[in-house]
C-alpha cells in the first residue's frame, strides 16, 4: 500500500513538473468552427486572415481579432484588436488594452455563442500535431459534422425499426399460437373453457399488438419525415456556411489582387525613378565630357600662347646673339690676352674709354645662352608637371582622358583597368574614356623645339608601346 502511494505521489509530482500550455475548449461543439484551439506560442494571434496563427473563417470574426501573450511565469493576457468585440466572462474588452486571463475564464469572439471557449491550462505535450491547412481543416470539420448527423439519423431509424421488427415477430408468434389452438379445438371437438379462454386472450393480445404495430409504423413514418426535414435544414445551414466561407475566400482573393495591383504600381514607380536617375546620370556624364573638352580647348589655347611666347623669346635671344657677334671686332691673335685693345688714330679729346671687357669673364653671348637654357628648362618643367602620365612618369602617348578629368597614356590606363575599374589618382569609377588628340599634337609640336635627346627618347617610348600593342594582338 505504501509503495502504491509513493508511486502515485511520484506520478503527481512528475505531472506537476511539466510546463502548462493554454487551450481554448469550445463549448458549442456544433458547426464548422475549430473545436479546440491549442495556443502553442508565446504570442498567438486569432482572426480570419491567413497570416494569423489560428484562422476562423466566419464573417463574424475580424481579420485580426485578438492576441494572446505570455507575459512571464505562465501568466497570460488577452488583447482585443478586432472591429467587433471580444468578451471575457461575458464582459467586453477595451480595444487595444491587454487584460490578464486566468484558468477557467470564458472567452467569446464576437457576439455569437458559436465562438465561445473556456481558457484552460493543461500539461504541455512533448509532441504537438501540426495544425492542418485552412482548406483541410474546413473539409475535415464538414465531413465530421456530416458523418455525425447521418450517424445520429441512422441510429434513430435503427432503434425504431428494431422495435417495429420485434413487435412484428411477437405478433407472428401470437398468430401461430392462435392457429395451433384453433387446430387443437377442431381436432378435439370439445368446447372446453380453457381453450376458449386461451383463444380469447390470444386474440386480445394480437389485437393490442396490431394497434402497437400500427402505432410504431406511424412513429416510424413520422420519424422518417422528421429526419428528412432535419436533413434539408442541415444541408441549408451547411450551404449557408459554405457561402460564408466562399465570401471570406473571395475577400482574401480581392485582398490578394489589391496587393498585386499595389506591388505592380510600386514596381512601375520604381522603374520610372530608375529611368529618371539613369537619365540624370547620363546628362551629368555628357555635361562632364563637354566640360572636359572645353577645359582641354582652354589648356590647348594657353599652351599654344606659351609656345608662341617661347618661340618669340628664343628668336629674340638668337637675334641678340647674332648682333653681339657682329659687333665684336674679332678675337685677339694672342689667346693668352685677356683684354681687347682698340687703337685710336686721332688723339681726340672727344673720345673716352668707357669700359674694358675681360674675355676671361662670361660674355654677353654666354648670358644669352643661359637665358635660352632657362626658358627651355622652364618649358621642360611645364611638360613634366602637366603633360606626364602618373602611371609610367613619361610624356603622354596617345593621351586618354577619363570621366573624372584625369589623363593617362592609353596603354597605361588599359593595363590598369584590367586590375581595377577606377581612376589611379582619385579612385573614382571609370565611366568613359576619351582620346585627347589635342594633347598629343601639342606634345609633338613642343618636342620639335627641344634638344635632340628629348626627341629620341620620345621616339623610343612610342616604338616600345607599338611593339607591346602588337604582342597583345598576337596573344
Amino acid at each position: 500500500m505504501e509503495d502504491s502511494k509513493m508511486k502515485k505521489r511520484v506520478m503527481l509530482d512528475d505531472s506537476d513538473a511539466k510546463p502548462l500550455e493554454p487551450i481554448l475548449m469550445r463549448i458549442d461543439k456544433h458547426g464548422c468552427a475549430p473545436q479546440d484551439i491549442r495556443i502553442d506560442k508565446n504570442e498567438f494571434q486569432i482572426g480570419r486572415a491567413r497570416d494569423n496563427d489560428e484562422i476562423i473563417l466566419d464573417v463574424m470574426i475580424s481579420r485580426k481579432h485578438c492576441i494572446f501573450r505570455c507575459e512571464g511565469n505562465e501568466e497570460w493576457t488577452i488583447k482585443d484588436v478586432s472591429s467587433s468585440t471580444t468578451f471575457v466572462n461575458d464582459i467586453p474588452l477595451s480595444f487595444g488594452v491587454s487584460q490578464r486571463i486566468f484558468n477557467g475564464d470564458s472567452v467569446q469572439f464576437s457576439t455569437s455563442d458559436r465562438f465561445k471557449y473556456i481558457f484552460t491550462l493543461v500539461a504541455k505535450e512533448e509532441r504537438i500535431n501540426k495544425r492542418p491547412r485552412l482548406e483541410e481543416q474546413i473539409l475535415d470539420n464538414v465531413l465530421i459534422e456530416q458523418k455525425t448527423f447521418s450517424e445520429n439519423q441512422e441510429c434513430q431509424k435503427k432503434v425504431l425499426k428494431d422495435k417495429l421488427q420485434t413487435k412484428q415477430k411477437e405478433q407472428d408468434k401470437l398468430k401461430q399460437q392462435l392457429e395451433q389452438l384453433l387446430i387443437q379445438q377442431n381436432v378435439t371437438k370439445e368446447n372446453t373453457e380453457d381453450l376458449k379462454k386461451q383463444i380469447i386472450i390470444l386474440e386480445g393480445k394480437i389485437e393490442n399488438g396490431n394497434i402497437q404495430e400500427q402505432h410504431l409504423q406511424e412513429m416510424y413514418a413520422e420519424l422518417l419525415e422528421k429526419l428528412e426535414n432535419e436533413r434539408v435544414q442541415f444541408e441549408k445551414r451547411l450551404n449557408d456556411e459554405k457561402q460564408k466561407w466562399q465570401e471570406a475566400l473571395n475577400v482574401s482573393k480581392q485582398e490578394k489582387e489589391t496587393l498585386e495591383i499595389k506591388m505592380r504600381e510600386q514596381m512601375e514607380k520604381w522603374r520610372e525613378e530608375q529611368q529618371a536617375e539613369w537619365k540624370s546620370v547620363m546628362e551629368n556624364t555628357v555635361k562632364q565630357e563637354k566640360n572636359i573638352q572645353a577645359q582641354l580647348l582652354t589648356e590647348k589655347t594657353v599652351l599654344e600662347e606659351k609656345l608662341k611666347e617661347t618661340e618669340k623669346a628664343l628668336k629674340e635671344q638668337a637675334a641678340k646673339v647674332e648682333t653681339i657677334q657682329n659687333n665684336v671686332a674679332g678675337p685677339s691673335d694672342n689667346t693668352s690676352d685677356s683684354c681687347i685693345f682698340l687703337e685710336i688714330v686721332n688723339d681726340s679729346p672727344e673720345f673716352h674709354i668707357l669700359d674694358a671687357i675681360d674675355l676671361t669673364l662670361p660674355t654677353q653671348l654666354n648670358v644669352d645662352n643661359k637665358e635660352r637654357e632657362s626658358v627651355l628648362n622652364k618649358v621642360n618643367d611645364i611638360m613634366d608637371e602637366q603633360l606626364t602620365c602618373s602611371v609610367c612618369s613619361e610624356l603622354f602617348v596617345k593621351a586618354t582622358t577619363l570621366s573624372c578629368m584625369h589623363t593617362f597614356c592609353q596603354h597605361c590606363i588599359n593595363v590598369w583597368n584590367k586590375k581595377r575599374k577606377e581612376c589611379p589618382v582619385c579612385r573614382a569609377r571609370v565611366v568613359s574614356m576619351n582620346r585627347s588628340i589635342v594633347l598629343d599634337n601639342f606634345i609633338e609640336s613642343m618636342l620639335e623645339n627641344l634638344p635632340t635627346k628629348f626627341k629620341e627618347k620620345r621616339k623610343e617610348i612610342v616604338e616600345e608601346r607599338k611593339a607591346m600593342e602588337k604582342r597583345k594582338k598576337i596573344c
